[in-house]
């Protein structure tokens, strides 16, 4: 640089994309050094291209529209405020301004603009978001372009009209511009006083569902976004017991109605139930308990449209329970034992399972009747089988209260499977050396679990044999072609009876006999040596003769 005068002189450096820090630099003409410049801060400039198509709306969209920066790591940076450049404003409506802010080299950012006004309508961006690096030292490249429109709002009502009504937008697409898959939620509100809804802004790139709901109101929609709306009714129950005081464990409530409606609930705590939004028609209604008869038996009930009609039953106590537990021989409680109390003289009979803690309730005994009541030993596929139990049985007589502290000892059916078989028949003790006793699988008969040879006591015993079903059948060791071996097939569970006996299992056995036949001798030359030996014999004769 050429300076006119001597002395000292301030440099003042000016780029309008690049900083190089605000104190001027002092050169003295009569002591020059090497000047070093240093950038200390890069300038980031983007557009907003805003597209307003309702003239109706009035805007300032120079104090409404900003640009939220964030980090890559969504920190928040500053609130960039717009400016607009009318050089670059259209005629057609498009509107153009500009942000822009001063950052370190190696920045990232996400630019987010808004709109930060308070009016009903509100502008939405195509895209919602721009990321953008400072990563090359130099003037910048623009971050691109956001176009801005007003959003799309969807205006709809609830007839008759029904404050409160929660209309759900949910998106039918995937959107390019907002975080929104097929299925979500768009965006929720309520209806006014007047029924009607106004919902947004919504970003038009995709299509959009709507959805009203509110508890006991059944809306139908009738258009896009309006819906027929009708006000579900009520039936409230209340049970009582013999007197108002006593605590009524649940009743099942079973409501029943016109086509076909059928619907069977739990009374709570109390006595006290209630079934809710239900459609205007007729309806029947029963309490159901075990030991219990209720009066009325079943209520009849007209319901009309939003209406609330109350229902008591009065529960009086017609059977009683007899309870008890049953353990294992260490006091352990048994869990899913089947015990039944049976009346032989009237013909009644109950029956209960053990719960967790081994307990049982017999219900429904009726007054003035005898009953046994003894373990049953059912099968259980989640629970090893019981095989017996003592007592073997406890006999009660029924009265007008509940009958308590029945126990019994179970004795559980061995887990290790046990097949014996014994052998029967003849010749058993010369042809003992040649059998066994084979066991395949009735699911897979190739597969073969086990053969035992028959010992001198013609007792078998296998252990320890898969459960489920198998064939059980005598083989010989004898040949074949020399005798004739049968044996009879039996079939064994050893899933229902893991321990079991098999026997007798008998044979037949049969001696082939081969008996020698005579071949018969050929016809001529048997009439050629007879005739030779006659000739033989008369030669002397003719000798004489001749």
């Amino acid at each position: 640089m050429c300076i006119e005068t001597p002395g000292q002189h301030e440099l003042y450096l000016v780029n309008s994309c690049i900083s190089f820090g605000t104190s001027p630099i002092v050169f003295d003409t009569q002591n020059p050094v090497l000047v070093h410049i240093s950038a200390k801060k890069y300038l980031v400039r983007g557009e907003i291209h805003v597209d307003i198509s309702s003239p109706l709306e009035e805007i300032d969209l120079l104090e409404d529209i900003v640009v939220d920066a964030f980090k890559s790591n969504g920190s928040s940076i500053d609130e960039i405020s717009t400016m607009p450049v009318f050089a670059k404003s259209y005629q057609n409506g498009i509107t153009v301004f500009e942000y822009s802010t001063w950052t370190d080299l190696g920045e990232d950012f996400i630019f987010v603009p808004r709109d930060s006004s308070t009016r009903r309508k509100k502008i939405l961006f195509y895209p919602s978001r721009h990321q953008f690096s400072v990563s090359a030292s130099g003037c910048q490249d623009a971050v691109p372009s956001i176009t801005a429109k007003m959003g799309l709002y969807l205006e709809g009502s609830v007839s008759p009209a029904t404050p409160d009504v929660r209309i759900t937008i949910l998106a039918a697409g995937n959107s390019k511009y907002a975080m929104l898959k097929k299925g979500d939620i768009a965006t929720e509100t309520k209806t006014n006083s007047d029924g009607s809804f106004f919902a947004g802004p919504l970003y038009e790139d995709i299509v959009y569902e709507v959805e009203a709901s509110k508890a006991g109101y059944h809306l139908k929609q009738t258009g896009p976004y309006s819906f027929a709306c009708q006000k579900l009714g009520q039936i409230l129950v209340h049970i009582y017991g013999e007197n108002d005081t006593e605590m009524l464990p649940a009743v099942l409530l079973s409501l029943s109605g016109e086509g076909g409606y059928r619907k069977n609930s739990v009374s709570g705590s109390g006595g006290t139930f209630s079934f809710d939004n239900l459609f205007p028609r007729s309806y029947y209604l029963r309490a159901l308990l075990k030991e219990y008869k209720f009066t009325p038996s079943t209520v009849a009930i007209d319901l009309n449209s939003g209406e609330s009609r109350a229902v008591e039953f009065r529960a009086t106590r017609v059977a009683f329970s007899a309870m008890g537990s049953v353990t294992l021989l260490t006091g352990q409680p048994k869990e899913g034992v089947f015990v039944e109390a049976r009346s032989e003289s009237r013909g009644y009979y109950e029956e209960a399972t053990t719960d967790s803690f081994g307990r049982f309730r017999l219900r429904g005994l009726v007054p003035g009747s005898s009953y046994s009541i003894r373990v049953v030993a059912k099968d259980n596929l989640r629970l090893a089988a019981v095989e017996r139990a003592s007592p073997e049985s406890v006999s009660v007589d029924v009265d007008e209260e509940d009958i308590s502290g029945i126990g019994f000892v179970v004795f559980e059916r061995p887990e290790a499977t046990i097949l014996s078989c014994h052998v029967e028949g003849n010749d058993i003790d010369m042809l003992q050396p040649h059998l066994s006793v084979e066991i395949r699988s009735a699911v897979d008969p190739s597969r073969i679990e086990s053969v035992v040879p028959v010992p001198l006591s013609y007792h078998v015993e296998v252990r320890n044999l898969p459960k489920g079903k198998h064939f059980v059948q005598l083989r010989s060791g004898l040949p074949s072609h020399t005798h004739i071996f049968e044996s009879e097939l039996v079939e064994v569970d050893l899933e229902k009876q893991p321990q079991i006996h098999v026997g007798p299992l008998k044979y037949k056995l049969e001696e082939r006999h081969h008996k020698q036949e005579l071949t018969p001798a050929p016809v001529f030359p048997l009439i050629v040596g007879v005739s030779v030996v006659t000739v033989v014999i008369s030669m002397p004769r003719l000798v004489a003769i001749s």
